[in-house]
């Protein structure tokens, strides 16, 4: 990655840009995979929480767990500036 993101919602805004594109250049698809090696580390229900929109209860308390565990790997791998 060229820099890292300022912000998780900045990463994964940029994420669910690039997976949402109905093309990629050659730069994009080597960052998305980047981005994706990065969200694969999360367990499956971790990388479902990061999707939910819920605003209240267990949900909310998932998706908050999920975006702890995947700042943490994204500051490890230099993708995210703590």
């Amino acid at each position: 990655m060229k820099s890292p993101y300022s912000s998780l919602a900045a990463f994964l805004a940029h994420y669910r840009a690039l997976e949402s594109a109905a093309s990629r250049t050659s730069a994009e698809d080597q960052m998305f995979s980047e981005m994706s090696a990065a969200i694969g580390t999360l367990t499956p229900e971790d990388r479902a929480a990061l999707d939910s929109s819920a605003a209240a209860g267990s949900a909310r308390r998932n998706r908050e767990r999920a975006e702890l565990r995947l700042k943490g790997e994204l500051i490890a791998r230099a993708i995210l500036s703590g």
